[in-house]
């Protein structure tokens, strides 16, 4: 690519990336409701983009008077996100886009364009119940407040998911580094894996140290628990809960099915000592 291409899809990367696609998280931290701090930042510099943080977008009446209809369009909406993000993160598919559509270079930061609005039709049409399981803060706290501290608490659980974040080049995983590379990277959305034709971000080894020797898939695990330990609990966030983890149990497979493609033997071994998401803190014995 030039650099005007180069600078382009930066610029694509920054309004549209990893880091916009990471609301959806935050979204769900403060029981299903766009942070009052996104949205009053965007209104302050950015007023253009406000009907798009200014969700839901709309409430079908149809819907209006059964909880379980909502539920179900619901779940259609995060099986769109959940389909979107397994269906481009498979290397024939970014062998495709590279080919026919996009420089390779690009491929990262495509995945999580699509992610990112994939994650926006969630937040933007979800139906929500008014179905409230508990909310363990003071009453005197306004919104804006007990939106703070569920995020605060949020992002002191998810904080191991950062850790795995950084150690395996933030920049990279959101794309960004592959960009500005003369050398296209290797990898593969989410993944911690080796070299390949048609991946986008990674690492050339096995990692199974750290926080891989309790569960394959530590961001799924803490994502799932800072959900989970959450003082403000909606049914809507409960079932969002739900449809991520019934979302692991689908996605984990084909996710690993590419990853002992690559790693052979490692791999599947690894996949008999270590667990996919609860973590086990005593090692398994390997079986002869």
């Amino acid at each position: 690519m030039n650099s005007i291409a180069r600078i382009i899809w930066f610029l694509l990367n920054l309004l549209l990336g990893a880091a916009v696609a990471r609301i959806l998280f935050d979204w769900g931290a403060c029981d299903m409701q766009m942070p009052l701090i996104y949205k009053n930042l965007i209104s302050a510099h950015l007023p253009i983009l406000n009907p798009i943080f200014n969700v839901p977008y709309v409430q079908i009446n149809r819907l209006s008077s059964s909880v379980v209809a909502k539920l179900i369009f619901n779940g259609f909406l995060y099986a769109i996100f959940g389909f979107s993000h397994t269906f481009f993160a498979q290397e024939f598919v970014q062998a495709t886009l590279a080919r026919f559509l996009f420089p390779k270079q690009t491929l990262r930061t495509v995945y999580c364009i699509i992610v990112t609005v994939t994650a926006f039709i969630i937040m933007g049409f979800w139906q929500h119940t008014g179905i409230q399981l508990w909310n363990w803060l003071p009453s005197t706290m306004n919104n804006y407040q007990q939106q703070l501290v569920l995020l605060i608490t949020y992002h002191i659980i998810f904080a191991p998911g950062w850790y795995v974040i950084i150690k395996f080049n933030l920049f990279e995983f959101g794309g960004l580094k592959q960009i500005f590379s003369r050398i296209e990277s290797a990898g593969c959305p989410y993944s911690l894996s080796a070299n390949s034709e048609t991946r986008t971000t990674g690492t050339a080894n096995l990692v199974t140290s750290g926080l891989f020797r309790y569960c394959r898939h530590p961001l799924y695990f803490v994502t799932i628990l800072a959900w989970v330990l959450t003082p403000v609990m909606s049914l809507d966030h409960f079932v969002l809960v739900i449809y991520t983890c019934l979302y692991v149990l689908i996605g984990i497979p084909f996710e690993e099915r590419k990853l002992v493609q690559i790693f052979g033997p490692a791999y599947a071994d690894y996949q008999q000592r270590v667990p996919a998401i609860m973590p086990r803190f005593t090692s398994k014995t390997k079986k002869n």
